[in-house]
Formats: structure tokens, sequence, C-alpha cells
């Protein structure tokens, strides 16, 4: 089995889990030595906020350049990019050439991501498929958990990390340039309208959009609060890190339960939950429990981070089939949006009045998603179960702008029904 399905992938696989760490340990070295450097905590926000704007960038441009050079040259291109900016950042400390950079980076990582989804899309078959994106999911996951622990290497107010960021990202460009399986093709995305989009799924969208909130704040902030309140590294590392188990762990468990029940009750009752959680760790700030406040990261991971699995698969349930495509890379831009958004306010407000006030934001954005679950529940009335699509645990740094015509594979036998495995993992009918 193993032969099978990871022999002929471990390039892919290991340059993922490479870049992964580099990305995890480069969101928290940079919101610690922010506050080493004294930034204001508005400008760790923007800082953090640009990743998400390069990485909206880069999902609209990359896809092209593969089409015009091909998957290997964009792959060591954007990589070494990649590796500059995050060297670069330790030579010129000052808020305004981090933000330059860290729009660079979300580019860079963008291609970095669309290159090893479409090539695993394209080495995927029918008999696989399921597994490798399984193993795909748990690697992005457990890079990021790995990433966050790294922070212990060395002191985040040298250069080191620093240039372990940058040596991980050039290490996972050796196997890739050296694999020998084809470079596959990749076509342009066809042009989304994102207000079609809103409309169709207002639910699933916002959810989409919240997530990015999260990803944004607790994946580039965290560290900062935990810097501002005291914690050390080895703490810090351990705060940020069990939000990552946390969502690693729960995720499973809350879209199985999804494929069994109205979708929209699921999207309610864990925005719910994640409103509630998101107010331990101030909770526990207060009180000067440390554990309670790592407990609190864990749970609020667990019920925010499924929320991206949970507003795709709702958002593909409404679709017709020749709509996934724009609607993938649709998704990718709200979160974007959001991812680049919701540091900048939860910053802003953490500067002008309380330190825990980016969890009370956190605790208000899924509240809002909650309501409006329960608005559409109210309103609408519910799609059959039998007719919505399977769910899919989705990590942290899956694009979703690969092509999802990748997915398809052409069969003369597929002519009356056929099950068509969307680039988000959902499913679709064919008649």
């Amino acid at each position: 089995m193993f032969k099978q399905t990871l022999l002929p992938i471990w390039s892919l696989i290991f340059g993922l889990a490479m870049i992964t760490t580099a990305n995890a340990l480069q969101n928290s070295l940079l919101g610690l030595r922010a506050s080493i450097e004294n930034f204001h905590t508005a400008s760790a926000g923007y800082i953090m906020a640009g990743f998400y704007v390069g990485f909206i960038a880069g999902s609209i441009f990359v896809p092209n350049w593969i089409k015009n050079v091909g998957h290997i040259r964009v792959f060591a291109a954007v990589a070494s990019l990649a590796s500059i900016t995050i060297l670069l950042q330790s030579a010129i400390v000052t808020p305004w050439f981090w933000i330059l950079m860290r729009i660079g980076t979300g580019l860079c990582y963008a291609g970095l991501y669309i290159v090893v989804e479409s090539w695993l899309n394209t080495i995927a078959t029918n008999d696989n498929r399921g597994r490798l994106l399984s193993i795909y999911v748990i690697v992005i996951w457990a890079s990021q958990t790995f990433g966050q622990l790294l922070l212990n290497v060395a002191p985040p107010s040298g250069y080191g990390l620093f240039i372990i960021a940058s040596v991980l990202i050039s290490v996972a460009l050796v196997p890739m340039l050296l694999v020998q399986t084809p470079s596959p093709t990749i076509s342009l995305p066809e042009k989304l309208d994102l207000i079609g989009l809103v409309r169709t799924a207002p639910l699933g969208a916002t959810a989409v959009i919240v997530v990015g909130f999260s990803c944004g704040i607790i994946m580039g902030l965290a560290a900062v609060y935990g810097k501002m309140i005291g914690m050390d590294v080895a703490q810090i590392s351990l705060f940020v890190g069990a939000s990552y188990i946390g969502g690693m762990l729960i995720q499973w468990p809350i879209g199985k339960i999804s494929d069994r029940q109205d979708r929209r009750l699921t999207l309610f009752w864990v925005s719910l939950v994640a409103c509630a959680v998101a107010l331990i760790v101030p909770y526990a700030h207060a009180i000067g429990n440390t554990t309670l406040m790592v407990a609190g990261m864990f749970l609020l991971g667990g019920f925010a981070f499924p929320l991206y699995s949970l507003g795709s698969s709702h958002i593909n349930d409404q679709l017709r089939p020749e709509q996934i495509l724009s609607a993938s890379s649709g998704m990718i831009l709200l979160q974007g949006a959001g991812g680049a958004v919701g540091p900048i306010i939860a910053s802003t407000l953490m500067e002008w009045t309380v330190v825990d006030s980016m969890f009370y934001f956190l605790s208000v954005a899924h509240i809002s998603v909650a309501l409006l679950a329960l608005y559409r529940m109210s309103s609408k009335p519910p799609m059959v179960v039998e007719e919505q699509g399977s769910s899919i645990n989705m990590g942290l740094s899956v694009t979703s702008v690969v092509n999802t015509e990748m997915w398809v594979e052409s069969d003369p036998e597929l002519e009356t029904v056929a099950e068509v495995i969307e680039a988000d993992g959902t499913k679709a009918k064919i008649k």
C-alpha cells in the first residue's frame, strides 16, 4: 500500500511538510519579533494582514505563470523568492518593509501550494484519491504544529529562526526539482462572480470570511498576545500550537456530524461553541491560569478552524457541478479577505482598548455566523441530507485555488451518473 500510494509522491509530501513548517514558524516568529522591537500592535496587524493580501494576489496570478512556464520553474522561482523575503526581514527590521515582504511571502506561498496541490491532483486516481487527500491534510496540520515547536530552537531576537525558516523552504525545493513525475498541466480558473456566490450561499460565505478572521488573528497575533501578557517563548509555542492540535483532532468528528444533519444546524452550534470558548482565554488570563489559557486555545482552534470545511461544504451543497470551479477560487478570495482584515481590526482594538480584545472580536465574529445560521434555518427549508455532499477536513493552508477539473477523470462509463470529487473534497452527482 505504501509503495502504491506514497512512494510516487514522496517529494511532494516532503516539500509540503517543509514549506508548511516554515510558514507556521514564520507567522509566530514575526509576531514575537515585532513585540521585541516594540512595533505598535496595529503595525503587527498590518504585517500579518500583508500575507493574505499577497496570497490573494498569488491565487490570481500564479496559475497564469504556471500555464506559461510550467510547474517546476514556478515552484523553483517562488521558493527562492520566499526564502529571500524571510532572510531580508531579519536584516531590515522596520514595519513598512516587513509589510512589503509579507505581501511577497504570501504571493510565493500561494504559488507553492498551487504547484503542490495541482501536481498531487494530477497524480491521484479514483482508487487512491481519498487516501492521498487525507495524507495531505494530516501533513499540513502536523507540520503547522511542529513549526510552533521550532520557536524554542533559537532566540527570536536573533537571526537563527529566520535562517531556519529560509533553509526549510530551500530544502523543500531539492526533491521537487529532482522528481521524475511528468509535470501536470493547469488551465486558468473561470472568472468568479463573488456577488453571485454570496447570494447563493450567504451563510457559507460568511463562515469562510470568519474563518479567515480566525486564521489571520490566531496565526499572526496570538504570539503577539502571548508576548504582551508576559509569556516566555516555550509558553507561546505551546499556546499557539494548542490551537492547531485542537483543529486537527476536533475537525474530523464535526465534519462527520455535518454529513448526517442539516449543515446549517452544524454551522449554528459550532459557531456558538466557538463564540463561547473564545472567552476562555481572557478569563484564564484574568485569573492567571496559563494551563486554562492553553486549553482555551485548544478548544478555539477545534471549533473555529472547522468553519472553513463546513462553509465550503455548505456552499457546494447549493451549487451546480459546473459552478464548483469558480466557487473554489471565490472561497479562497473570501478567506484571504478575512485573513487580511481580521488582524488589522484585532490589532487596532488591542492597541486602543485591552489586549484581550482580540478574543472578544473573535467571539463576536462567531456569534454573527450563529445568528445568520439561525435566520437561514427559520427562513429557508432544509436540504435533504442525502442531497448534501460529503464534508472534507481541510488544513489551514489548503488553498482551494487549483483547477477542480483535475479531479475529474474522463470515462465513457460515467455518462449517466458520475461522482465527481471536487478540489475541495465534496461530491456532486451529475445526471
